[in-house]
């Protein structure tokens, strides 16, 4: 790839940055077109190595510039473990052309997975029932108890009331 096409894809990157709204859509355009623009300059400097490594830091490198926040560490993880894992099956796949767009494609689909799992969120709520208690029929004492479900170790015991 000649150094005019990787200008025109820097170029490309930056118009499309700036039309992304969405900070995942942004993440995504950062993460995928630092990788390419990583793997296609390290295609050049050294090879199928030169071609992964550029992924991996060109997809860390655009996660970080298009990311804010908290999230952005997982990000840069994200970006730089999908950019150069995407140039590796893009390098299986279609060679030398394949890695740069295998590159693309994972650094941005790992820029937005890794930003979207480092993001701080709002805690989330389960179905399950804590604490219920439950009457049921004890034969063995001749009466009805409660037992209560879920909160562990001594809930649901009468310790020190002499009545039961």
């Amino acid at each position: 790839m000649k150094i005019s096409q990787v200008l025109l894809m820097l170029l490309l990157g930056i118009s499309l940055n700036v039309l992304a709204d969405d900070s995942n859509g942004k993440t995504a355009v950062g993460g995928g077109l630092g990788a390419a623009a990583g793997a296609a300059v390290g295609g050049i400097v050294g090879g199928k190595t030169g071609q992964v490594v550029g992924g991996a830091v060109g997809g860390g490198v655009g996660a970080a510039a298009t990311t804010k926040g908290d999230a952005r560490t997982g990000a840069v993880i994200g970006g730089a473990a999908g950019g150069a894992t995407g140039a590796v099956v893009g390098q299986k796949v279609g060679g030398s052309t394949g890695g740069i767009v295998g590159a693309g494609v994972g650094g941005a689909g790992g820029a937005v997975v890794g930003k979207v799992i480092a993001e701080p969120g709002k805690p989330t709520t389960s179905s399950r029932r804590v604490g219920y208690e439950e009457e049921y029929d004890d034969d063995r004492n001749g009466g009805k108890h409660k037992q209560k479900h879920g909160k562990g170790h001594a809930y649901g015991h009468y310790k020190h009331d002499e009545d039961h």
